[in-house]
């Protein structure tokens, strides 16, 4: 998917030498940070293509409460965002 950002120049420069390094698109290298920084692992060490996975992501552990989208309403009301 494309789309443009706005990226801070270290961090571009960080990401062409990683994609130079690994031989791979700044794209691909951007999306797997982003997904490690969301699901807080290291996803080179991991395979996400299997049972269990939603979209290349491993969804959050069950903490017995539905997440609605009044309770997010709420948590941004009263967080005042």
């Amino acid at each position: 998917m494309r789309t443009t950002l706005n990226i801070e120049k270290d961090v571009l420069d960080a990401a062409r030498e990683l994609a130079r390094q690994e031989k791979t698109s700044i794209g691909q290298i951007v999306s797997r940070l982003l997904r490690q920084a969301m699901i807080g692992t290291d996803l080179q060490q991991q395979d996400n293509s299997g049972p269990g996975t939603v979209a290349g992501f491993r969804p959050f552990p069950d903490r017995g409460v539905v997440i609605s989208s009044q309770l997010v309403d709420e948590l941004r009301d009263r967080e005042g965002l």
